[in-house]
């Protein structure tokens, strides 16, 4: 029996390479349903509409405690040997190479068995399998932005850590190893794990940002958690010294070992030789668990434009069938959760902690498990009586215990080398310490997949690495529904050194997003594409409409011209009701009678024929009216009532004088036209006609115009011969007044004596005496005028001297008004330097051109 105690550490494997179901095809765009074991946000906005893992199964078996010699068997047939399939498959060439491989006779394992490890080795030891079943795995999308699914997987995980390479030499030799002996060696942690369970999973993923270049999508996968089976074995702190392969001088350390209470029954038997029922193996041995992963998923979309589409009325739309991303990173945290189990009858937990010499034969009693915990308590019992705390029990009083999931959080990253072609790497670390004593784990592993993905094929080639395991060259396939993966191709090829086999198989139902099909690329897919071979418009399901007049082109008698559905499609510009290409006036509103031609004035002649479209009028006039009916229109006739000739403008003149009777004065008897046709008159009989007569009604002598002479001062002399003919004067001076001498002194002193402020119009007062003096003479004259004539010289601006003339003479006029002389008896001129006297060269010429001139006038 203490040999069977170590065989079983050797026995015992683990899950270290759970680490990625599915390795290299779960990272792919088209992994599906599978990828969500790996991260529960990858299918959402992925390739497939829906994806169902009708079967699959993951199977994974690796040791570090040797290998298997694949050259060795090839070399035992000679030559190059053959691969498995021929060397095992074919009975003689298998018994041949392997002679007889049947222990415990055999020389089989000396001769293909390599061990990796010796006495002297200090790298820990472990193996590991791992078995996985998924059955009705579904995915599929609700919208763009959502999915939804379900699993059903059975899993399978066995873990054994931290063997001391020494512990299975003494198991391998039944102890009976000298050179270990006399030695304290250490199994710190040394443990096992096994569990089987079912899992019923839901799985949700969102799309949670979309701002086209940068997108992000995150998921969750509730399960629920029902368990078969489950066992452990935990030790701490676990050392020993042998004297011999009988017989420890030192052993200590706390053992806890357990199990499912439906394990006992399986065992017994088993060891009976009976097979147990698959009720037994399936039926569920813990409480309902429940379990959850989670997940998000990043992608940068440089390019993102090229991805988008507009197509049935949308815009902005992503091709669903296509990668997107440059570079996408993945984080998840999977398989958390636990499962109650019910504890077998015989689960312990005890102590040992003795330095005396133990009998290791006190074991060979026990032939079952029920036997060596009949011998634990007899020791235990010794002890207590012995008082000596060697052995003690550490009986947990709990009827249960709870085994954890493999809990692990995963990072991804994968980059698009070039269309199709991708490299990804994926990372697993475990997150379950090693000192919790009831779970199943992962190991940390890291895997760089490049590969080649296409909507219906896609080839996969993991390069993987764990502590286990080792570097392992994979090569994994998706053909259609079917996959298929090898993770370590010595495995496939039959080469080298084997210490382990992973592969995977499965058939799926998967229904790709493909592109959108327009045969006529005008943005209305073929499914909804009533003209497919014609471009259209989604208005009219892909249907044309040429002249964009919202009408299609079927229904449109008119495609190359915008027109209205009340006339199929046809234009009506001017809205009267006769579409343009039957209407001869399409811009104007018309009749129907005249091809759509407007007769604005309704007289049956159509406006763009009529001269005169808003009047109505006669044919034989283009349209125009003629009221007096003289066969001039009335526009052109100056007389439109009254009927005459064509040649007098349609107006009569019935004295054929030239002056039309409705100017005609004197329309019965002929006329000149300046005499409004009239013939003239000589009303006084002077013999001068009444038009050359000044004086119609005063006979007068034709010298002057028929008008008699007068003699209106009454001083003798006519008129005509009068230079003032209103101011009598002597006939020796034409009829004017006789100015005296003395006053003409006047006039010239008050001339001579004139002066202004220099450039203003302002009198000196040494002026003031002289202009006084002819006021006095103004006074006593009082039917005389004075002429006041104001001059510049050419200094300065001619509108500024013009001005100062004009003020100048002004002002002596206002000088003599205030001398009493009425404002009515002066004549003002003015003309600035337009009137030199004397040349304005020097400054004397300039001075003399300065003057303000006085004259005395008569009427």
């Amino acid at each position: 029996m203490k040999k069977l105690i170590f065989c079983l550490t050797i026995f015992a494997v683990q899950a270290k390479f759970h680490a990625q179901s599915y390795l290299g095809l779960g990272s792919s765009n088209y992994a599906g349903v599978i990828g969500n074991q790996v991260n529960p946000a990858s299918f959402v906005d992925g390739r497939y509409k829906f994806d169902m893992l009708l079967f699959g199964t993951n199977l994974n078996v690796y040791q570090n405690f040797g290998y298997f010699d694949a050259n060795a068997m090839r070399a035992a047939q000679g030559g190059k040997g053959y691969g498995w399939y021929k060397s095992i498959g074919d009975e003689n060439i298998l018994n041949a190479w392997s002679q007889d491989w049947t222990p415990p006779d055999s020389s089989f394992l000396d001769r293909f068995i390599v061990h990796n490890y010796d006495e002297t080795s200090t790298k820990t030891l472990g193996a590991n399998i791992n078995f996985q079943v998924d059955v009705l795995n579904t995915m599929f999308h609700i919208n763009e932005k959502t999915a939804i699914g379900f699993n059903v997987r059975n899993r399978t995980i066995v873990n054994v850590d931290n063997m001391d390479p020494k512990l299975a030499v003494l198991a391998e030799d039944g102890l009976e190893h000298p050179s270990l002996w006399d030695a304290v060696y250490n199994e710190q942690l040394f443990n096992v794990n096994f569990m089987t369970w079912s899992e019923v999973g839901f799985n949700y993923s969102q799309v949670l940002i979309d701002n086209e270049e940068h997108f992000l999508k995150i998921g969750f996968a509730p399960k629920a958690l029902l368990g078969h089976a489950a066992a452990y074995v935990y030790t701490d702190d676990f050392s020993y010294n042998l004297v011999n392969e009988d017989t420890s001088q030192y052993l200590t350390g706390t053992f806890d070992y357990g199990y499912s209470n439906n394990i006992n029954g399986i065992i017994n038997k088993g060891i009976a030789g009976q097979n147990p029922t698959i009720s037994e193996l399936i039926d569920p041995a813990s409480k309902l668990g429940f379990g959850l992963d989670i997940g998000a998923v990043y992608e940068w979309r440089p390019k993102y434009a090229k991805f988008k589409y507009d197509m049935d009325g949308e815009t902005n739309l992503w091709r669903r069938n296509e990668n997107k991303y440059k570079l996408r990173a993945g984080f998840s945290i999977v398989d958390m959760g636990s499962m109650k189990f019910t504890k077998g009858g015989l689960s312990r937990n005890f102590a040992v902690n003795t330095s005396n010499l133990f009998n290791l034969q006190t074991f060979n009693t026990a032939t079952n498990l029920e036997g060596f915990d009949g011998v634990i308590d007899s020791l235990i019992n010794q002890s207590t009586i012995a008082g000596n705390q060697e052995w003690v029990s550490l009986q947990d009083p709990s009827e249960t215990f709870r085994m954890r999931t493999p809990t692990a959080v995963s990072f991804q990253f994968d980059y698009q080398i070039w269309k199709g072609f991708y490299i990804n790497a994926t990372s697993m670390v475990n997150l379950i310490s090693q000192g919790k004593d009831t779970k199943v784990k992962t190991a940390n592993q890291l895997s760089i997949t490049p590969s080649f993905d296409s909507p219906y094929f896609g080839v996969y080639m993991p390069i993987s690495m764990n502590q286990y395991s080792g570097m392992k060259y994979g090569i994994a396939t998706r053909i259609g529904p079917l996959i298929l993966g090898i993770t370590d191709m010595k495995t496939l090829m039959a080469k080298n050194n084997v210490s382990g086999v992973e592969f995977y198989a499965g058939a799926r139902v998967p229904i790709n997003y493909t592109r959108v099909k327009d045969k006529d690329n005008d943005k209305v897919s073929n499914r909804k594409d009533e003209c497919k071979e014609v471009p259209g418009t989604w208005a009219f399901k892909g249907c044309p409409d040429t002249d964009n007049d919202g009408i299609p082109d079927s229904d449109d008698e008119c495609i190359n011209e915008p027109g209205t559905a009340e006339f199929k499609g046809c234009p009506d510009k001017d809205g009267d009701k006769i579409i343009d290409k039957k209407d001869a006036c399409p811009d104007v509103a018309g009749l129907k009678e005249y091809k759509g031609c407007p007769d604005t004035d309704g007289d049956k002649i159509i406006d763009s024929e009529d001269d005169c479209p808003t009047v109505a009028g006669l044919l034989a006039l283009k349209g125009c009216p003629d009221r007096d009916g003289d066969g001039v229109q009335d526009a052109e006739d100056a007389c439109p009532d009254n009927a005459g000739p064509k040649e007098n403008k349609g107006c009569p003149d019935k004295d054929a004088d030239g002056v039309y009777d409705f100017i005609d004065e004197c329309p019965d008897v002929a006329g000149p036209q300046e005499n409004r046709g009239c013939p003239y008159k000589d009303v006084d009989n002077d013999g001068i006609l009444d038009k050359d007569d000044d004086c119609p009604t005063l006979a007068g002598p034709a010298a002057n115009k028929g008008c008699p002479y007068k003699d209106s001062d009454k001083d003798g002399l006519l008129d005509k011969d009068d230079d003032c003919p209103n101011t009598p004067g002597p006939k020796s001076n034409k009829g004017c007044p006789v100015i005296e001498q003395a006053v003409i002194e006047v006039l010239k002193t008050a001339f001579d004596n004139l002066e202004f402020e220099v450039g203003k119009d302002i009198i000196l007062e040494g002026s003031h005496i002289s202009l006084s003096e002819l006021a006095e003479v103004l006074k006593k004259k009082p039917t005389w005028k004075l002429e006041i004539t104001g001059h510049t010289d050419n200094q300065g601006d001619d509108t500024a001297n013009m001005l100062l003339s004009k003020k100048r003479a002004e002002a002596v006029k206002a000088y003599l008004v205030s001398q009493g002389i009425d404002v009515s008896r002066f004549i003002i001129q003015y003309f600035g330097e337009t009137k030199p006297i004397s040349s304005n060269d020097t400054p004397e010429g300039r001075q003399k051109n300065r003057r303000v001139e006085m004259k005395v006038v008569f009427d």
